[in-house]
């Protein structure tokens, strides 16, 4: 089956990026904000791991953004028995979404598919971008005011300069961690990535070197009702074993106060991610969130760079994301 992703433009790789991590990588069609993969199968509760899509539909048709061309297309789809809606988006169209609502609902509705808009037992969405509209039956549209509501001056403790919930989920989405996998953040902060990957259900551990921060972050993934293992340690000494976990992700904490017990941020930056490589699994991903230059330290600890994101925050500030793979 096909299915197509809407993915939001608030990045322009990240997006794409964290539905290949969830669902492969058999890309069988790309246009402006919208990509369509081939899978074997549908899986909501990984859909529902997506931080940066706004919806999923499973493809009927594709055709050309032409009143006309919609028209016969939406003529030719077969459907199950059942009360319908029909919701159009304009992503790169010179047509109304109206206009496209308007005329897919007829169609369906000639061949006795009845309407209701108020409360359908099932949703056709049509998307219109660059010269094509693609038509299928709305499997998930992700509730993105949840990130809203965990935004981190919301939670119990807050401290300033920390990763956005949808950032830190789409983090998380890249290491590619299975459910019930175990995932470290070595500089947590005030947890807003173990909150993520916990509330997807992946076993999590955190450390920082702060203890206020530990204490922060256990307020906060207590508040989410989350059992999270937490550790006050420096992140180039950590206590766990060699391989002893599936995933990691991290923002190093430049540019916000943290206790530096090494000679330099330097030092600290490359005996972290050297203990990164030691404690991670082979084969296994790590996301390392840097406003620093980190492509050498990241190489040099053994790590081969998968991918690499670049994130402007404001003029004297960017934001690196590297996929590093053990």
């Amino acid at each position: 089956m096909k299915l197509a992703f809407e993915l939001s433009g608030e990045h322009e790789t990240i997006p794409r990026s964290e539905v290949l991590s969830l669902f492969g990588n058999n890309v069988a069609y790309e246009a402006d904000r919208v990509l369509i993969m081939n899978v074997n199968s549908y899986d909501p509760e990984i859909a529902e791991r997506l931080a940066m899509t706004h919806s999923v539909i499973a493809v009927a048709t594709i055709c050309k953004q032409d009143l006309n061309a919609i028209y016969n297309a939406a003529s030719g789809m077969d459907f199950p028995k059942a009360t319908i809606s029909v919701r159009a988006k304009r992503i790169n169209s010179h047509l109304k979404s109206t206009d496209v609502e308007r005329i897919i609902g007829r169609a369906l509705f000639e061949r006795g598919y009845k309407i209701n808009l108020q409360h359908p037992e099932m949703t056709v969405r049509a998307l219109l971008t660059d010269d094509v509209c693609i038509i299928g039956k709305l499997l998930a549209s992700l509730n993105r005011s949840s990130f809203e509501e965990r935004r981190p001056h919301l939670r119990p403790f807050f401290y300033p300069g920390v990763l956005l919930p949808r950032a830190a989920r789409a983090a998380v989405n890249l290491t590619r961690v299975k459910v019930d996998g175990l995932l470290l953040d070595p500089f947590c902060g005030t947890g807003g990535i173990l909150i993520e990957a916990g509330l997807m259900g992946i076993k999590t551990v955190g450390s920082d070197a702060q203890s206020m921060m530990v204490y922060g972050t256990q307020m906060n993934t207590g508040y989410y009702g989350l059992d999270c293992a937490l550790l006050i340690q420096d992140a180039r000494k950590l206590g766990l074993s060699d391989e002893s976990v599936e995933a990691v992700v991290t923002d190093l904490p430049y540019g916000r106060s943290s206790r530096i017990q090494a000679q330099s941020y330097a030092q600290l930056r490359s005996e972290a991610i050297a203990e990164i490589y030691r404690v991670l699994k082979k084969g296994k991903r790590a996301v390392v969130i840097s406003y620093t230059p980190i492509k050498n330290d990241i190489e040099e600890a053994g790590f081969s760079i998968d991918e690499l994101h670049s994130q402007y925050v404001h003029k004297s500030l960017t934001r690196t994301i590297i996929v590093a793979k053990k």
